[in-house]
This record gives C-alpha cells, sequence and structure tokens, in this order.
C-alpha cells in the first residue's frame, strides 16, 4: 500500500504562493485562539476541569494537517506559528478524538465551519469527548436499534416537542407541566421494548448528549442564545434518516438545558450510568406516579397526528429501502473482509440496523490490517460480531486498497456469492 511521503507533502506546501500558505496557518491559529478562548473563559467552572486539549485540522483530500502543538514524536514541522505535517494513511479522518505522534489529539475536519459559532460548537464537543474518559463520564453503549421503529420515532418526537414546549415556557409550572408530558412519550416509547433499550438510550445521553450539552453552553452569550439555538437544533435533527446513534444530540442537549433550570446542582456526582431524564424528573416530581395517561387532545397538542402520518410515510419508503439492503447483502455477490485490528469513520446521522445482519453505514472509512476500505455509496454492511465487513461486490461506489499478504479470493463452492480477501 503506498504512501505519500513526508518530502511529496513539503514539496505540495512549498509549490503554494507563500500566500496561501500563509493565509492557511493564519487561518488555523485562528481558529485555535479562538477554541481557546472559549475555554479559558469557562476556566473549569462547568466541569472542574480545564477542557483544553491539543488539537489538529485534518484535510481528507491532501491529508495535511495542521496542530496547535509539536508531538512528541517529532512527526509535525512548524509552519508559521502553529504546526503541521502528514495525517497518516492508516488512520481515518473524522470529527472525533486521535492518537498521533505518541499524544491523544481533538481531531477535527478542515475545513471547518466559517462561522465562529458553528466552529467553536463543533470543536468544544470533540474537546469534551477527549476530557470525557478523566471524567468518568464514558458510557459505551449499543446502538439504539429500537429507534428504527416508526412508532419509537413518533414518540421521541413527541417527546422533543414536549420539552421544546418547556424549553420556550417562562412560567415554571407551565414548563414543568411539559415535562411531565416528555417523560410519558419517553416511557410509553420504552415500555414497548426490553430495559436494554432504557440503558442504551440513557448511555448516548451521556456519551453524545453531554458533548453537544457542554458546547452550547459555553458558545452561547446567555440563555436567551442558548434556548433559540436549542429550538433550531430541534428542528434540525427532525428528519434525521436513523435516530439509533444521532438521537442523542438534541435530547442531551435539551435535557442539559431544563436541568440547569432545575437542579443547578445535577452535574455534581453524575456518572456514566446516570439518567438524565431520571435526574430531571426526580428534581421536579420527586417520586410522585407519572403513569396516568394524558387527555388525547392534550396529545394533539404536541403534534401527535402530524408526526404519525408523516412517519408512517417515511417508514414505508425506509422498508423498501431495508428490503433492497437486505437483499443486496443476502442475494447478490458481495466482497467480504475479516475486522481484527481495525478503525473506522464514519456520519453517525446516517446509521441503519439490519437486524441480525449487522449495522449498516452508507458511507464509511475503515483502516485495518488488511488495508484501506473506502465506502462512498452502496453501503457497507458490518457483521453484528464486529468481525466482517460486506460490500456489495459488483457496484463501483467501494475503493479497496489491500496490504502486502493479503489477497482476493474468488466465491467457493461452499459461498458461491462471496468474494473474500484472506492473509496469505
Amino acid at each position: 500500500m503506498k504512501q505519500i511521503s513526508r518530502i511529496a507533502l513539503w514539496i505540495a506546501i512549498i509549490t503554494m504562493s507563500s500566500c496561501t500558505a500563509d493565509d492557511t496557518a493564519s487561518v488555523a491559529e485562528s481558529y485555535f485562539r479562538s477554541l481557546e478562548s472559549v475555554l479559558q473563559h469557562d476556566a473549569g467552572n462547568l466541569w472542574g476541569i480545564s477542557l483544553y486539549a491539543p488539537t489538529f485540522f485534518v484535510d481528507p483530500e491532501t491529508r495535511a494537517l495542521y496542530a496547535d502543538r509539536a508531538d512528541k514524536e517529532a512527526l509535525l514541522e512548524p509552519f508559521g506559528e502553529i504546526w503541521s505535517g502528514e495525517f497518516p494513511e492508516e488512520m481515518n479522518p473524522a470529527n472525533s478524538t486521535a492518537q498521533l505522534g505518541g499524544m491523544k489529539w481533538v481531531m477535527a475536519l478542515w475545513p471547518l465551519p466559517e462561522k465562529t459559532f458553528d466552529r467553536n460548537i463543533l470543536l468544544v464537543h470533540e474537546t469534551f469527548h477527549y476530557r470525557q474518559p478523566d471524567l468518568e463520564l464514558d458510557p459505551r453503549p449499543e446502538l439504539c436499534e429500537h429507534l428504527e421503529n416508526s412508532s419509537a420515532r413518533i414518540w421521541l418526537k413527541m417527546e422533543w416537542n414536549a420539552l421544546d414546549h418547556a424549553i420556550r415556557a417562562e412560567d415554571p409550572e407551565a414548563a414543568a407541566q411539559d415535562v411531565r408530558l416528555a417523560l410519558h412519550f419517553r416511557n410509553t416509547r420504552l415500555s414497548e421494548y426490553s430495559e436494554e433499550a432504557r440503558i442504551n438510550e440513557d448511555a448516548f445521553l451521556i456519551l453524545e448528549g453531554l458533548p453537544e450539552y457542554t458546547a452550547y453552553k459555553l458558545c452561547c452569550d446567555n440563555t436567551a442564545h442558548m434556548k433559540e439555538q436549542i429550538i433550531e437544533s430541534r428542528e434540525r435533527h427532525w428528519n434525521n434518516n436513523s435516530f439509533v446513534y444521532a438521537f442523542a444530540y438534541h435530547s442531551g442537549l435539551a435535557y442539559g438545558y431544563l436541568l440547569d433550570r432545575f437542579d443547578t446542582n445535577w452535574r455534581t456526582g453524575l456518572n456514566k450510568d446516570a439518567s438524565l431524564p431520571a435526574i430531571l424528573q426526580k428534581a421536579l416530581f420527586a417520586d410522585r406516579d407519572l403513569s396516568s395517561i394524558p387527555d388525547p387532545e392534550i396529545i394533539k397538542k404536541y403534534g401527535y397526528d402530524t408526526i404519525a402520518a408523516t412517519e408512517k410515510e417515511r417508514e414505508r419508503e425506509k422498508t423498501r429501502i431495508r428490503e433492497a439492503y437486505i437483499h443486496t447483502f443476502t442475494q447478490d455477490t458481495v466482497l467480504s473482509i475479516p475486522l481484527r485490528q481495525f478503525n473506522m469513520g464514519f456520519s453517525p446521522v446516517n446509521v441503519q440496523s439490519l437486524g441480525q445482519l449487522g449495522t449498516l453505514y452508507p458511507n464509511i472509512r475503515i483502516t485495518g490490517d488488511f488495508g484501506i476500505l473506502e465506502v462512498s455509496e452502496g453501503g457497507c454492511l458490518i457483521s453484528s460480531d464486529w468481525t466482517t465487513a460486506f460490500v456489495p461486490y459488483s457496484t463501483t461506489g467501494w475503493k479497496l486498497e489491500m496490504e502486502e499478504g493479503f489477497e482476493m479470493l474468488p466465491p467457493s463452492r461452499e459461498a458461491p456469492l462471496i468474494y473474500r480477501i484472506a492473509e496469505m
């Protein structure tokens, strides 16, 4: 597998006009300073620790990397007031955290959003991920596969609408009643599934909800600005194709805001097994029974009829697409790739469950001992036991670079529809 050499990278940088290189360094430095300013203003007050962390930006097209400091293994070199180098080909560029040059980093994709607010929301979110292990707020939940079902999506959106009403309400009593209904809609959804569904939802609110809450808490100018941004967040996530992962971005943000309003000490003693909805329920209602069924007219107030009609139509289209994927991965010829030591980068808003077959990623990049797999269309199925990746063999939406020592083997009599990558 060929890798771009450091020499080649620096030739590419040198051949740019000095103005372009200087501009790139200046823009990247201004982004680092802006993020640093937001986190210094917090001064560790929100979570009791300083959040700023080593940070780099990576261009997924050129694999050029811009960092706020030198690394421990001297892979990076000075580039104006920052550092630059080559992002390793075996790593996956993503908005995430990464190990590079003997260090752990916050990683963000270049170019970043031009608007300062949007950019800092992204960077603070990823910075909190960096600190989650230190704060012991890093659960490892399974995907919330139940949120693929139309009924679950309906009650999730009902919960969001009720939370939205609570956030908008100026009167505390009115807001509390909206929260009560949001919790009722959530319990209605979860009552259809095993306790594991509740555990996974609660864990995702910690894993992804807290970083999103933290980002908005630190980047918004004031409470009114944060309220406005949460309402926009609901609108932005409303039509997500999948909620199995991404639901927590908005839910965690909304619950965090309401917890700040009704229980200012909620972050004290918080742990990775905590339930944000349960903490809010205890703060507002103590041990009161919330199981009474609301009047049907009240349910309509939160948009049930419109949501149900839209989601049922979406379910019909989703079923058609899901059946097409299942047909592809069970009836058509596929390529099977073993997953042992591997990393992956993907968009969480598109992840879909295919039940016992595994999880479908419409777009993904996987690096491992086998080489590099990039899927831009057609989908990649990862088995439920995380041992194998499958791609449709006859499509053009994927690219594979194999490491030396691996070969592609043709279908066998025992598996006539499966090409496979094997170590020789």
